[in-house]
């Protein structure tokens, strides 16, 4: 309930011109102050005018008088500071620790507003809280919020190799192969996939990047997939001999260390999404486009990149999901679906990225009219929203309102919320 306390006092549009103190003393507010999330007054700054006199100072937010003693504040020098505490229920006087007494205001809520947030927040975790009511909602507002949305996701992300930028000492590269490495496990397998990312000294592969088998060996090597007891019959097969035996090559050689097949995942995962098939579509990826920095910077339009990741595997795999079972013959390619992810969550925030870092707005347009131009993700959060009437032309408004369902509605920031600060007072 505070949070709905420090929304109405942060925003100014529930204070009235005639507010007066507990004791019937008029004040005015001239400036409401900044929200402090660390410990210590919510509020600092703050400044009220009483009787021609500007008072500056902290302010506080309970919802009862008696909060204060609760919160042990009448023994905390840091809460002397503060100039007024704003409350729902006045059930008692208050003091600072030298015994002065401390101002008193009874902010106005009404049984609306009361009812509305109450709603909001009991909703469960996987609904959409003010989903039967967005229809109240004017539809530019809704298009904007969700267009700021999506700006906000795809800035994140873009901070987000740029941290792994830094991380790796100004190596783009690195940063670049970590990240996209990562978005081959999308979703259950993503960790694993960065850590197996990680295992891998990129200047080591280089050393034999002209060779398939061995480029395949030392990912799916590193991934710890070649590390099964000889007594499993599928070690037999002539092709995992050849990739076990030119990884422990590299081993000798570079001292490799795998990370543990326990970190995969195989449950509930489609076939084409088991990991040593996307190890293997990394791997040639990585094989036929090893300085991958310039491989993206110089595909300049979205089908060219498409066509960078319809990568050719082993003539293996088109019988094989997994080294341990066969399957029915067919060619195995990474999906367009799944392409086109990898494209949104790893090419696009690179480009937004590096295009900052280098000051090419041309970069940036690029990456913004790629994520116009690829079609909208179709998953549960996106059919929640169709559900609710917010439908998306591409993943650009489909990642807003991914962001909007994971970073807002899961985390009941509806106060954060322009949907919910406007659902609030109607």
């Amino acid at each position: 309930m505070e949070q709905l306390l420090y929304h109405l006092w942060s925003s100014g549009k529930y204070l009235s011109s005639d507010m007066c103190l507990t004791d019937g003393t008029p004040f005015e507010v001239i400036d409401a102050g900044l929200r402090n999330f660390n410990s210590g007054p919510d509020f600092f700054n703050a400044k009220i005018n009483i009787a021609n006199t500007t008072w500056a100072g902290n302010v506080e937010i309970h919802q009862s008088s008696s909060d204060w003693y609760r919160h042990n504040h009448h023994k905390d020098k840091n809460y002397d500071s503060v100039i007024l505490n704003v409350v729902m229920k006045h059930d008692s006087e208050i003091y600072r620790t030298n015994g002065e007494k401390i101002l008193q205001y009874v902010i106005p809520v009404s049984k609306d507003i009361l009812n509305n947030y109450d709603f909001l927040i009991r909703q469960r975790g996987d609904e959409i809280p003010c989903g039967f009511r967005l229809s109240e909602l004017d539809n530019i507002m809704i298009r904007d919020w969700v267009t700021a949305l999506s700006m906000e996701r795809i800035i994140e992300k873009a901070n987000r190799i740029k941290n792994l930028k830094d991380r790796y000492l100004g190596d783009w590269r690195q940063a670049l192969f970590v990240l996209l490495s990562r978005n081959f496990g999308t979703g259950i397998n993503s960790d694993p996939f960065e850590r197996l990312a990680r295992s891998i000294p990129y200047n080591f592969l280089l050393k034999h990047i002209d060779s398939p088998l061995q480029t395949e060996a030392f990912f799916l090597g590193q991934a710890g997939f070649l590390s099964y007891d000889d007594k499993c019959s599928f070690t037999q097969h002539p092709y995992y001999q050849l990739l076990k035996r030119e990884y422990n090559f590299l081993t000798d050689k570079f001292r490799l260390v795998p990370i543990s097949i326990n970190n995969w995942h195989l449950f509930r995962l489609r076939p084409s999404a088991f990991p040593q098939i996307r190890i293997a579509a990394l791997a040639s990826f990585i094989q036929k486009n090893s300085d991958i920095v310039s491989a993206i910077l110089d595909t300049d339009s979205l089908s060219g990149l498409r066509n960078l990741f319809r990568v050719e595997l082993n003539s293996f795999w088109d019988t094989h999901y997994r080294f341990e079972d066969v399957s029915p013959e067919k060619i195995k390619a990474l999906g367009f679906a799944t392409v086109d992810t990898i494209i949104l969550n790893t090419v696009i925030p690179f480009l937004l990225s590096y295009g900052n870092f280098i000051g090419d707005e041309k970069l940036k347009e690029r990456a913004m009219d790629m994520a116009e131009n690829i079609p909208p993700e179709n998953n549960r959060i996106i059919r929640n929203w169709q559900d609710a009437g917010i439908y998306s032309k591409s993943c650009f408004d489909t990642q807003g309102l991914i962001q909007l369902q994971k970073e807002y509605c899961d985390k009941k920031k509806c106060l954060f919320c322009r949907f919910g600060i406007k659902l609030l007072s109607k």
